[in-house]
């Protein structure tokens, strides 16, 4: 018994993490900071899960046309190339908001 109640739980568990990226993805990612805004472009671009899971780190870079650069790590498994946009620019657009702008660079 004990053993069906743990297989339930973990069960329940992987449901509720396949289930609710998708469903959160547009509460969760606003455009009010950049890496949010960031991941918000990956979840409208049809990529919920890798919107939670990809990792964003600030380059240090400031261009004063596209605003910060960020690295970003993550996977396109619809890209018939192969190739992902690993460098996005996030910059302070209307209202509080960021435009983001990504591409696989130089």
């Amino acid at each position: 018994m004990r053993k069906r109640n743990i297989i339930l739980i973990a069960c329940i568990v992987f449901l509720t993490l396949i289930i609710l990226p998708p469903i959160l993805a547009p509460i969760v990612h606003n455009d009010h900071s950049p890496k949010s805004a960031i991941r918000n472009y990956l979840q409208n671009n049809g990529h919920p899960y890798q919107s939670f899971f990809a990792v964003i780190s600030d380059k240090d870079s400031k261009d004063t046309q596209n605003g910060m650069l960020y690295d970003v790590l993550w996977n396109d498994w619809n890209s018939a190339t192969g190739d992902t946009g690993h460098l996005c620019y996030a910059k302070k657009g209307g209202q509080s908001a960021y435009d983001v702008s990504c591409g696989t660079g130089p």
